[in-house]
């Protein structure tokens, strides 16, 4: 068995204050759709000897059109049936405002963070953190929130069309999360995790200059609201986002993941940024993991490691996003054995 780290020792890594012995593991066990279907009890089994050095936790998030809970406005959408609305991403998700004469009453019954018993999960796991790092979660920040809000193509065109209307939208997100943060910080958490998948493959999904408008201001008030509260800020963003790093460092991220291997130059991204942000490096899960030998997975995460390692601290290490079910399960044994 793994003994996790404790926080401090984490802490010293994020703040680039001290490197440890092992690196710091966090979502390194992100199962993929179907994963635990086809190993069922033998991936909890083979992973359970190497425990997080983080523990993180979600809190009850709001449904999209479908409240999560007894209470039928704790949902993203303000409509009571969406059986009719265009669909989005990959044809599976509501787009949940057609047009901009809907917006009073997507904002007069949006979401409210203080929502009776959505911290119950958090409560419940709470005994389990032990003396560890504790990390506060839930998906989808600004870009992601308003592409579901609107689906991509509309979002596409909002973002020269519709940009006071955006920023209204995401002024209302930013005092919604702030609620958010407030809950965690009251039971103690260290630092917040969320997702903003701002790249494609080769770019990001909007220029640097509409970033800067719309999102920069939204990033720099709510990690500096996060910092207030003694915590720091993780942000997922796939892709490529190399153009954007400056802005969120700037912004006050602290730890980025997952420097999408095929997108983000690991070498390039290190020596560029890596005495202003730590990484949570994300271990390839496209093609590495799938696709290649035991050898392959202990190698590949080998240069990861040797590229992206500081004396000083700045490097954790998780799977890149989730784990295929096409995957070998020994080769995910190794990538848990390899840090």
């Amino acid at each position: 068995m793994r003994e996790p780290l404790t926080r401090r020792e984490v802490i010293d890594v994020i703040e680039r204050k001290s490197a440890k012995a092992k690196i710091p593991l966090v979502f390194h066990k992100w199962w993929g759709n179907g994963l635990q279907e086809k190993y069922s009890s033998s991936l909890e089994q083979m992973a359970s000897a190497f425990p997080d050095d983080i523990f993180a936790v979600f809190y009850n998030c709001p449904g999209e059109t479908v409240s999560s809970n007894s209470n039928p406005s704790y949902r993203w959408g303000y409509l009571d049936d969406y059986s009719s609305a265009s669909k989005h991403s990959i044809g599976e998700t509501a787009v949940l405002l057609p047009g901009w004469e809907y917006l009073p009453a997507l904002l007069a019954d949006f979401p409210n963070p203080n929502e009776p018993d959505s911290f119950a999960p958090v409560k419940d796991a709470l005994p389990e953190a032990g003396g560890r790092y504790k990390l506060g979660c839930w998906w989808r920040l600004f870009h992601e929130r308003l592409w579901s809000i609107r689906g991509m193509e509309n979002l596409m065109l909002d973002y020269y069309d519709n940009m006071a209307d955006l920023k209204e939208i995401g002024n209302k997100l930013l005092q919604y999360y702030k609620g958010i943060v407030d809950r965690y910080a009251v039971l103690g958490f260290d630092g917040i995790f969320t997702s903003d998948d701002l790249g494609h493959q080769s770019g990001p999904m909007m220029s640097p200059a509409i970033f800067e408008e719309l999102y920069f201001p939204l990033y720099k008030e709510f990690c500096s609201y996060v910092h207030s509260k003694g915590m720091h800020v993780f942000l997922h963003s796939c892709g490529d986002n190399t153009l954007l790093m400056d802005y969120l460092i700037k912004a006050g991220i602290d730890v980025f993941h997952p420097v999408q291997k095929g997108c983000m130059d690991e070498a390039e991204t290190i020596a560029r940024f890596g005495n202003k942000i730590s990484f949570l490096a994300g271990i390839d899960v496209q093609h590495l993991l799938p696709e290649g030998s035991r050898d392959d997975v202990r190698e590949g995460i080998r240069e990861l490691i040797d590229v992206m390692y500081k004396s000083e601290g700045g490097l954790m290490l998780a799977a890149g996003n989730g784990i295929m079910p096409d995957t070998p399960i020994e080769n995910i044994e190794e990538m848990l054995i390899v840090d």
